[in-house]
């Protein structure tokens, strides 16, 4: 196991290269972005992952790597940057680890974090390293704002709500995982430790958009931020699992429909728009926002994931 800054030289050179933006990476103090880098106004988010409650180091073989474990531990963070409609520029990361951590495992949790950097196109230019009693993930991510940002606060009565991608089948890979069949559950396992990058929907939305979300926590939850904040409620379209979800729900024991309102860790956009704006070539109609107070339509009283619940 190499020291502490023996192991910031290995992880400089894992995210060595030349970045657009980017004036001073790792190596100094603090890094440095060009002035025009966020020259629209910076857009700024952070998220954790902390073992045994957003991964189990029992998952790594078994369908899961280190690779992964970081890669979704950086998408998290940058998931935020889609939902203001933000373009990343860079990712600041700081890392907790036991001291008998190996080095093996530190370079891939390194590589997970260079392969989302390549994705998302957010460079790590810095962080911080510390001893800690199990491993902490801690991202930072810095975007640069659109013209037009869309904030939880502006959903209207009439605005349409549309969704992007597949809700509840990233919750099915937890699921698969927590019941020992992830070989037999990869594209739902890949879909939980991989979320898709939503930063160009984000981007093409947030031209027309009143609100927008993304879809960490379930839907429930977050539409009940979204409405909360904005002062409206929603009534939300019966949504179906695909029948290989619902395959995989039924043999794992869980209700599919359920996952897809409440499930969480989708990573997904929740978009309120206009009613005469289509939004069909990114996402799907799932609803819309009305005046009345509450979310009528759902299937499930539970609203999704609480830290402290």
């Amino acid at each position: 196991m190499s020291r502490e800054f023996d192991r910031i030289a290995r992880l400089r050179a894992i995210f060595a290269g030349e970045h657009r933006g980017v004036v001073l990476g790792i190596g100094d103090d603090a890094a440095i972005l060009a002035g025009d880098a966020v020259a629209s106004g910076a857009v700024l988010s952070t998220d954790a992952v902390i073992e045994d409650v957003h991964f189990r180091r029992a998952w790594i073989g078994q369908g899961v790597t280190w690779r992964d474990v970081a890669y979704r531990a950086a998408a998290a963070a940058l998931s935020d940057l889609a939902a203001m409609g933000a373009e990343p520029r860079a990712m600041l990361t700081s890392w907790a680890f036991p001291r008998d951590l190996g080095d093996d495992v530190v370079d891939e949790i390194a590589r997970g974090f260079r392969d989302a950097a390549d994705v998302y196109g957010a460079p790590v230019i810095g962080g911080n390293l510390a001893r800690g009693r199990e491993i902490a993930l801690t991202t930072t991510v810095i975007g640069a704002a659109p013209v037009r940002v869309p904030r939880r606060d502006g959903a209207k009565p009439g605005d349409v709500l549309w969704v992007t991608g597949a809700l509840g089948e990233a919750a099915l890979g937890l699921a698969a995982l927590e019941g020992g069949i992830a070989a037999e559950a990869a594209p739902f396992v890949t879909r939980f430790v991989r979320p898709p990058s939503r930063i160009e929907a984000g981007r093409f939305a947030a031209g027309s958009a009143h609100a927008m979300i993304d879809v960490s926590d379930g839907l429930l939850q977050d539409l009940g931020h979204l409405c909360e904040a904005s002062g409206v409620g929603a009534r939300i379209d019966a949504l179906e699992p695909t029948p290989e979800a619902d395959a995989l729900a039924r043999r794992l024991g869980v209700d599919a429909r359920a996952l897809i309102e409440s499930g969480g860790d989708d990573y997904e956009l929740l978009i309120a728009s206009p009613a005469d704006v289509d939004l069909s070539s990114i996402a799907r109609r799932i609803g819309e926002i009305t005046r009345e107070p509450g979310i009528v339509g759902a299937r499930t009283t539970r609203a999704g994931f609480d830290h402290f619940e």
